[in-house]
């Protein structure tokens, strides 16, 4: 198989420039080679542009539209299926946020269905209500500062601020109570949390979307049932392209781990809560080929210059605008063979719907399992309480 992978919206570890406020990914695949194929009809394009390349960009609708019936004639040849990702740049800062302080692995405030389930999508909405893009950027700089021991105060006056604004806030009682909770410690120890990150880019939206183009390769090779790919090329652009090769690393090397753990931990992984609503392959990155990426330039590619296309058109109808006449068919010959996916609250919305769907109904839990789940929530109170008067003792101590 061929991928040819181009991301658009790229503003770097800026997640502020309301002026492209989404990071999108597009993945084209093919078990042809575009660029062995299409070459005559690429030379029309040219011929038709005025131009050595395509570029949606410049060429706008009205360009796109005059080459639409030769971009059709390559997409009938090829059969390309494409895929889109995108990242709602400031919904992932505040993620990144949740993760940070919410984690319960770290913060012994955190109950672990709050963090380790999709009870943790009810979380991140709560708190959306309690940011301002001012607390958002602060948050944003401290989760990815690199030397973060310096910033022991500003981490304090961030969580403050954001406490003070929860017990002030319309939230229901319980998840007040979550949040505060959770706070407090970070509060109390602000460098036992997980602020600060030694590599800005492994952990930019960049870098995070690249982990929806890994899965899509993935779930690709897989469909068509093949063994390998031929060939994966992703458009140079000098500022991310080792995190991204870091990326897919990464998940290859996490894909043969589980791959060859021992039944019993593989089952752990494969059935956590967290992972509830995803498919069995997806989880394990089945299919993942063991190639590496290529870095190339758009130049030397027809099919990087295709997924510039749909990736610019798949921008412009998620943002609402209607596509003209052949653009429109074209549009539909390869939305049809598409999957979307990124992060975003509305998609946490989607993915807590689709969790709670499997949840009993409340008439079907007995008056025995009301009775535990109430008790495991005062026995975390306690801990908490104990955690506070432990925090107590030591400030009177001082």
């Amino acid at each position: 198989m061929f991928f040819h992978i181009d991301e658009a919206g790229n503003t770097g570890n800026n997640l502020f420039d309301l002026n492209q406020p989404r990071l999108s990914y597009g993945v084209l695949s093919s078990v042809r080679n575009v660029d062995a194929l299409c070459m005559g009809t690429y030379r029309q394009i040219q011929k038709e542009t005025g131009d050595a390349q395509i570029h949606a960009n410049q060429l706008g609708l009205k360009g796109l539209a005059k080459i639409a019936p030769l971009l059709v004639d390559i997409q009938r040849k090829m059969q390309f299926d494409f895929d889109y990702y995108f990242i709602e740049k400031m919904d992932y800062a505040l993620v990144l946020f949740f993760d940070v302080v919410f984690d319960a692995g770290l913060n012994e405030a955190v109950k672990w269905d709050t963090y380790w389930t999709p009870m943790r999508y009810i979380i991140i909405h709560k708190l959306a209500s309690l940011f301002d893009e001012s607390l958002l950027r602060e948050s944003w700089r401290l989760c990815t500062e690199r030397r973060i021991e310096k910033h022991e105060n500003n981490i304090v006056q961030l969580l403050s601020e954001i406490r003070k604004r929860a017990e002030q806030s319309r939230l229901d009682a319980r998840s007040i109570e979550v949040i505060v909770d959770a706070l407090d410690f970070g509060i109390a120890r602000p460098l036992a949390l997980d602020f600060g990150f030694p590599d800005q880019k492994m952990v930019s939206s960049n870098a995070v979307g690249f982990q929806f183009v890994v899965s899509s390769i993935a779930r690709r090779v897989r469909k068509k049932g093949r063994k390998k790919a031929s060939s994966i090329l992703v458009d140079r652009q000098h500022q991310f392209n080792n995190a991204q090769i870091g990326t897919h690393y990464n998940l290859a090397r996490i894909a043969e781990g589980i791959k060859n753990a021992p039944q019993r931990e593989r089952s752990f992984y494969i059935n956590h809560p967290l992972f509830v609503t995803f498919e069995q392959a997806d989880i394990t990155h089945q299919g993942l080929p063991k190639r590496e990426l290529t870095i190339s330039k758009s130049a030397d590619s027809i099919g990087l210059q295709v997924v510039d296309v749909y990736l610019w058109l798949a921008n412009k109808v998620i943002s609402g605008v209607e596509l003209p006449g052949e653009l429109g068919y074209l549009w539909s010959l390869f939305a049809r063979r598409s999957s979307i996916d990124g992060i975003s609250l509305d998609g946490m919305a989607r993915r807590f719907k689709a969790f709670e769907r499997l949840l009993p109904s409340l008439e079907d839990i007995s008056d025995e399992q009301k009775q535990t789940a109430k008790e495991l929530i005062e026995k975390h109170r306690e801990k908490v309480r104990s955690l506070n008067q432990g925090r107590n003792d030591s400030a009177d101590d001082t």
